[in-house]
């Protein structure tokens, strides 16, 4: 009984946070799957809110993904290397390496015709090419380890 839990409050105490790398120019699009992480209770990490100016980037890269319980590589048309995006695949897959089944690595390919713009080193793992951002959504929600929150009523104001 008491490794149950133990397990449960483990579980419980997991980071909701989940890293989201992209490129510039989709931030738009990357913006609407952090608003529908947060409704489901997750806790997206986006470099524009999660970096205040003057910070170091490499340092705030880092911490992000270790506070994450999962990366999600969006690949568009657009998703080049400008110059961090290696260092985000490195990161995450070191997560991966220590945390195991805790850290997910995603990797969307939601533009037609690019798969070949997905990383060497995230190839190793199963990457989806859904055909809507809803089902790209979905496929998120399915491969981070953790569920989201159950829903609960809400208060009156």
């Amino acid at each position: 009984m008491t490794v149950i839990l133990e397990q449960l409050i483990a579980r419980e105490e997991q980071p909701r946070q989940i890293f989201l790398s992209h490129s510039g120019k989709d931030k738009d699009r990357v913006r609407q799957f952090s608003r529908a992480l947060a409704a489901l209770a997750y806790e997206p990490w986006l470099d524009e809110d999660a970096l205040v100016a003057g910070a170091p980037l490499e340092r705030g890269l880092r911490e992000g993904l270790a506070r994450s319980c999962a990366a999600v590589f969006f690949v568009t048309k657009d998703f080049t290397d400008s110059g961090y995006l290696a260092t985000e695949v490195d990161y995450a897959v070191e997560e991966k390496r220590a945390k195991d089944d805790r850290f997910a690595i995603v990797t969307l390919v939601l533009d037609k015709d690019v798969k070949d713009r997905i990383p060497a080193l995230l190839r190793r793992f199963v990457w989806k090419e859904p055909t809507s951002d809803l089902e790209a959504l979905v496929e998120l929600v399915r491969a981070v380890p953790l569920q989201p929150v159950r829903p609960s009523w809400r208060q009156s104001k």
